[in-house]
């Protein structure tokens, strides 16, 4: 599935929403998340990619792509997203080196850190094409 587009999306919601393991670590997870994918055209990732996302007692109640305001802004170069969701770098460690700018509670996002690194093991799973130069990293597979 191509990465970030409505068919990926709803997969996400799908498997995040029927994984036991993290609905236990999110539970008490009530935000709304904005992803800004910056880009890397010398990478061929030409345009800005924005999505978005609620949940409610830990369960994703819905998924979109473009701009809504949210509780948080996350934002950083398409290429670091790429290496956080293969895994290469862990979110605390893009938070703390600005790989990733945070608009919102930070603290508040790193006391979800057990529950996001679920999350991204559940990403990991699904079948991903990235964009660009990127193409040669995909993932998933079950």
């Amino acid at each position: 599935m191509e990465f970030t587009s409505e068919e990926y999306l709803k997969e996400v919601m799908k498997r995040t929403n029927e994984d036991e393991e993290y609905l236990e670590l999110a539970k008490e997870e009530n935000a709304s998340y904005t992803f800004i994918m910056e880009p890397e055209p010398e990478k061929g990732v030409d345009k800005t990619i924005v999505l978005g996302y609620s949940v409610e007692n830990g369960r994703i109640t819905d998924i979109w792509l473009g701009e809504k305001k949210t509780d948080f802004v996350i934002s950083g170069k398409y290429g670091v997203w790429v290496s956080i969701l293969r895994g290469e770098m862990g979110v605390t460690k893009a938070f703390l080196t600005r790989k990733l700018k945070v608009r919102g509670n930070l603290m508040k996002l790193l006391k979800l850190a057990k529950a996001t690194e679920r999350w991204l093991e559940i990403l990991r799973t699904i079948p991903t094409e990235f964009h660009g130069e990127y193409s040669k990293y995909n993932i998933g597979g079950g």
